[in-house]
């Protein structure tokens, strides 16, 4: 199987690089194909909003997100990796998951809706919910890793810092009509007790064996 890891994350040796890592070293164990990127690595410009997309189905901007795009789309496995910056993912993350936009299917009277009834404004929403997802039919149902790290203690008590974070990874996974195996957060990072270290890295490692 081919194994993506996708991480957002500027500390190229922080913690969410090395449980990334760990994940792939076990899957490789297995004799899985494995590859990390880096999106600070890629020129990934901002979605404008402009709904260009939906007159030829592809983003007018010319830039690095159809090469990581594909990459998605060539994966069997996908892990998602992002710190927790004020109480979601990482900017550039976020940005990545606007993008896939022009990759979605989007019901071309998108840009003259605003112009019509409450009524046909409603049903217009109803049917988009139903309907949006990858246009592609090799970038659905792809198995999704989560993986995310924060200083803050407490994990299950800090409700307005990691579970926005997770949230926001799982509504991605939702779009793209995956399905979450696997979920790891490392939380007290700012302390780095070492035997949590071990423990954490232990299980990242375990995770990657598991990948089947």
């Amino acid at each position: 199987m081919k194994i993506l890891a996708i991480i957002g994350t500027n500390r190229k040796k922080g913690n969410i690089t090395k449980l990334c890592e760990k994940i792939l070293e076990g899957a490789n164990e297995n004799g899985h194909q494995s590859e990390l990127i880096n999106l600070y690595d890629y020129k990934i410009n901002y979605c404008r909003g402009c709904w260009a997309c939906t007159s030829n189905g592809e983003c007018s901007q010319k830039d690095d997100f159809n090469q990581v795009y594909n990459k998605v789309v060539d994966a069997d496995v996908i892990i998602i990796g992002s710190p927790v910056y004020w109480g979601n993912i990482t900017a550039i993350m976020k940005n990545f998951f606007d993008r896939h936009t022009a990759k979605m299917t989007i019901p071309l009277t998108v840009r003259t809706i605003y112009k019509e009834s409450l009524i046909k404004k409603v049903k217009f929403a109803l049917s988009s919910l139903k309907t949006f997802g990858p246009k592609d039919d090799k970038a659905r149902k792809k198995k999704f890793i989560i993986v995310s790290a924060a200083t803050s203690p407490f994990r299950y008590l800090m409700k307005d810092e990691i579970p926005p974070a997770i949230k926001a990874m799982k509504i991605y996974v939702n779009k793209m009509k995956g399905k979450i195996i696997r979920k790891l957060v490392y939380t007290d990072t700012l302390i780095q007790f070492r035997e949590k270290d071990a423990k954490m890295m232990s299980r990242a490692f375990k995770i990657g064996k598991r990948i089947k």
